[in-house]
């Protein structure tokens, strides 16, 4: 499988994600992925959880609206 690289939409289980760090990248543990979710904080800070990379199935297809 090709390498994820940073802003590519993933699949992770049922949940749909885009990196956001690459391993070793703001503390992100070696063979992980920072992965948002699209969750913040109460006061407004994104949060994003670390996951293995092999849990991480890349999304091809995506939309985009304005």
């Amino acid at each position: 499988m090709k390498e994820l690289e940073r802003g590519q939409f993933v699949k992770v289980g049922f949940s749909k994600g885009v990196v956001v760090f690459l391993e070793f990248q703001n503390n992100t543990p070696e063979g992980h992925l920072g992965i948002w979710y699209g969750e913040v904080t109460s006061g407004g800070v994104p949060t994003y959880r670390t996951v293995p990379k092999e849990y991480c199935t890349p999304i091809d297809k995506v939309e985009s609206y304005h």
